[in-house]
């Protein structure tokens, strides 16, 4: 899998200027500052859902809830962890549906994918599709750098497993 350029986005003054203005109501301004995150977002939302309905929904999604939880970002983080915090909740939610749905299975290689847990799964695609360290994966999933290893640990092993019992069928 090909890794995406994943950048900081503008320079901390510009960015912090930015966020300002958004936060002041400038849709424009939010525009301005997620433009450094949509290809992004998106071709992760494409990735996972295999739909580019199901994936502009999630786009969208994630991006009107960062415009309206922006008065609630405090600096304590870089804007790029705080918003991909936000994708990735949306995209596990959207994964959590998907599997409460029990939808059939193909045998399709990708439906090795579909039977990790929502969390499992982020952390993989996060970790293999963006290309992210696991302390930037903890750090915007919430959790601790041995908890991202040991979820990205076990969703290859889980892979690998079912995988080799698609490959014995």
């Amino acid at each position: 899998m090909a890794s995406l350029i994943f950048s900081d986005g503008a320079s901390s003054r510009d960015e912090a200027l930015l966020i300002r203005e958004a936060r002041s109501g400038s849709w424009e301004a939010f525009a301005e500052l997620t433009t450094h995150y949509d290809r992004s977002v998106l071709a992760l939302a494409l990735h996972l859902t295999d739909s580019d309905r199901e994936a502009t929904e999630l786009f969208r999604k994630a991006f009107v809830t960062a415009y309206r939880e922006l008065p609630r970002y405090g600096f304590q983080c870089s804007f790029y962890l705080w918003i991909y915090r936000i994708v990735a909740q949306t995209c596990m939610e959207f994964l959590e549906r998907h599997c409460q749905l029990n939808l059939p299975q193909t045998s399709s290689p990708d439906s090795a994918l579909q039977q990790l847990s929502p969390r499992e799964r982020m952390v993989l695609e996060l970790k293999q599709y963006l290309g992210l360290k696991l302390e930037t994966i903890a750090s915007i999933l919430g959790i601790s750098q041995p908890a991202a290893r040991n979820i990205l640990v076990r969703a290859i092993l889980r892979l690998r497993l079912e995988r080799a019992d698609q490959a014995s069928s």
